[in-house]
């Protein structure tokens, strides 16, 4: 594990596009499979942001961030929400995960370094 993860959170982002078949649904019926999903994902709700994107590029219908201690908890989510009953709607096009960076003026080349490499 990173030396940073001790007290610095995952980020982590997905990037999805919904089908045709998402929108066909209309208002009753995303309303009607969005209501599963959601308890399927409550779990995660202190991790979760959402993003709804629209606009100048076609590429992203949605933008789901997350925050956790651990990468296996971005993990457990976006599998969980790769199985939920919204999944056969969803395409997830991009990942990026990354890890919050401390303070510009804290992040010194010995602070990077495990404790034992400082010696």
């Amino acid at each position: 594990m990173h030396p940073l993860a001790n007290k610095n959170k995952y980020v982590g982002f997905l990037f999805m596009k919904l089908s045709k078949e998402y929108f066909a649904l209309g208002k009753e019926g995303i309303l009607k499979i969005t209501t599963p999903h959601v308890k399927t994902l409550t779990k995660y709700s202190p991790h979760l942001s959402h993003i709804l994107c629209t606009g100048m590029d076609a590429r992203y219908d949605q933008v789901t961030m997350m925050e956790a201690d651990t990468l296996e908890e971005i993990y457990d989510a976006a599998m969980d929400f790769k199985l939920g009953p919204k999944a056969q709607y969803i395409e997830i096009v991009d990942v990026l995960v990354g890890i919050k960076a401390p303070p510009r003026s804290e992040a010194g080349p010995s602070k990077l370094r495990t404790p034992k490499e400082n010696k």
